[in-house]
């Protein structure tokens, strides 16, 4: 139990708790909502980068924190995508990258859990942490596009998600590498 309860797991564990009020915050259909969820997800993203961080710094890196992290990293970005499309703060254009990342999210935890089923170690590769971190930053430019009003911002939060798209195709195929190097 001890394993499961040091602070880089608790850490994970409340950024899903914290999905809540960042999902009540578009429904509020406010300018003090669209904020509120901003906040959160801005807490989330700084939570994301702490327990990783935490994990590796003070050797509490955990079986559970490797599945539960990612997990949790999935989750608050393609609710954040999803919500974004769906309260129309990007372009039409934008569900193909949010299509590509969708798919290759359900892809590659599905890998993930083959591996740790099968009893290997299944690695973050470096471009996936790259592309949770341009997907973040492009989700808080969104934000702070309609936040501020400055509409001409929010292509730059686009063009960022269309570049986290390419780097998902590029970690998809590290991961299937991977993948089937460890089944050789």
């Amino acid at each position: 139990m001890n394993e499961i309860l040091n602070i880089p797991n608790i850490l994970t564990l409340s950024r899903i708790a914290l999905l809540p009020g960042f999902i009540g915050g578009f429904y509020m259909q406010s300018d003090a909502g669209l904020v509120l969820s901003f906040v959160v997800f801005i807490i989330c993203c700084i939570t994301d980068y702490l327990d990783g961080y935490l994990a590796r710094a003070y050797k509490q890196t955990t079986e559970i924190g490797k599945w539960l992290d990612p997990l949790a990293d999935k989750v608050l970005v393609l609710i954040a995508i999803l919500y974004m499309v769906g309260f129309d703060m990007v372009s039409r254009c934008t569900l193909i990258p949010v299509a590509i990342t969708v798919c290759r999210e359900i892809v590659i935890t599905s890998l993930r859990e083959s591996a740790l089923v099968g009893g290997a170690e299944f690695k973050t590769v470096a471009i996936a942490k790259c592309k949770t971190a341009f997907q973040m930053i492009a989700l808080a430019i969104v934000f702070i596009t309609h936040i501020s009003g400055f509409q001409n911002l929010r292509y730059v939060g686009e063009i960022l998600l269309w570049f986290s798209a390419l780097l998902a195709i590029m970690s998809g195929i590290q991961y299937f590498k991977n993948f089937f190097t460890l089944k050789s």
